[in-house]
């Protein structure tokens, strides 16, 4: 979609750790619909090849993000953020640096696993700092066809690559640390038995954050196949958090 004069508003979209814009397509034509501008960048490393993947972190990631933020708001008189995970986290750094318009949440993590009290999705977790140097692309299962079917998705399958991950664990330890930052409106969406990031960050985040607009949204998954986190891409969240994010930010529009 092409800059229009006649948009005030504008969205910068920002995908998952290992994904690729295509998760966030839903999202994308219901602001599109509502008369937003939406941007929704490809992150560095991603879509490309597991290798560049590789030579890549949250320094790249954040630097692409914050220079489509700032090129959208030299054209927009409002600039509203929103990202699906890693694209959350990304939302919320955002938040701590500049001023957007309002932000929105989607299963973001500022921790993956902690120990007191016990939370993990996967208990190898705290040793991927290390395991990156004996291991550095970890195998992974394969795409389930059932799982997929419920809730598309894009990106890296059957490997993990550790020192993206790596990066990833080290950059929402920062965010999370610097949270009060954040005065935005905020809307943060998360379902209750996400199986990638723990619910519990949902409640870390509007704890923490100095926005007086806050609003939590948690979403109930009935099905036991997906892990739970593709909030834009399944089949029974798409449309409510289509629906959410842009009821928000029409609220915000000025």
């Amino acid at each position: 979609m092409q800059h229009s004069p006649s948009t005030s508003a504008a969205v910068l979209l920002l995908h998952g750790f290992g994904g690729h814009p295509f998760e966030m397509r839903s999202l994308q034509k219901a602001l599109e619909a509502a008369g937003y501008y939406v941007e929704v960048p490809l992150l560095p490393g991603h879509g490309v090849t597991v290798d560049e993947f590789q030579r890549t972190d949250f320094v790249d990631w954040y630097g692409s993000a914050r220079d489509a933020f700032l090129r959208l708001s030299a054209a927009y008189e409002q600039v509203f953020v929103a990202g699906l995970s890693l694209g959350g986290a990304l939302s919320l750094a955002l938040g701590e640096e500049f001023d957007p318009a309002g932000i929105a949440t989607l299963a973001a993590p500022v921790f993956l696993y902690s120990f007191f009290p016990p939370l993990f999705s996967d208990w190898r977790l705290p040793f991927v700092p290390l395991l990156q140097h004996v291991r550095p692309i970890w195998p992974m299962p394969g795409p389930n066809s059932a799982s997929r079917e419920i809730a598309p998705w894009r990106g890296y399958e059957c490997v993990m690559a550790l020192k993206p991950l790596t990066s990833l664990l080290r950059g929402i330890k920062i965010i999370r640390e610097d949270l009060r930052a954040i005065k935005s409106p905020l809307l943060s969406i998360h379902a209750k038995g996400d199986r990638t990031v723990p619910v519990q960050n949902v409640w870390e985040i509007q704890r923490a954050v100095s926005s007086q607009v806050r609003r939590l949204e948690l979403l109930s998954i009935q099905e036991n196949i997906t892990s739970h986190h593709l909030l834009t891409t399944h089949r029974d969240t798409r449309e409510r958090v289509a629906l959410s994010v842009v009821h928000f930010f029409d609220e915000l529009r000025q």
